[in-house]
């Protein structure tokens, strides 16, 4: 896994806390690993940004090909 030092933008803090809005109305969590709850948010909505932007590079070259 790539190590990105970059902080994170004001997109990546607001989809983590919409994350964590919906794991706190379900209960699903123990109010002392917040913290760390919102930091694991945070990481995987930059993931799941670079996996997208990934995705969309190599359809792009598929369709470049043809």
């Amino acid at each position: 896994m790539k190590i990105v030092s970059a902080p994170y933008t004001r997109e990546h803090g607001f989809r983590a806390l919409k994350r964590l809005h919906k794991v706190i109305i379900l209960n699903q969590f123990i109010r002392s690993d917040l913290h760390k709850l919102y930091q694991a948010m945070l990481h995987l909505e930059r993931y799941m940004e670079r996996l997208n932007r990934k995705s969309s590079k190599s359809a792009f070259k598929r369709r470049k090909k043809a």
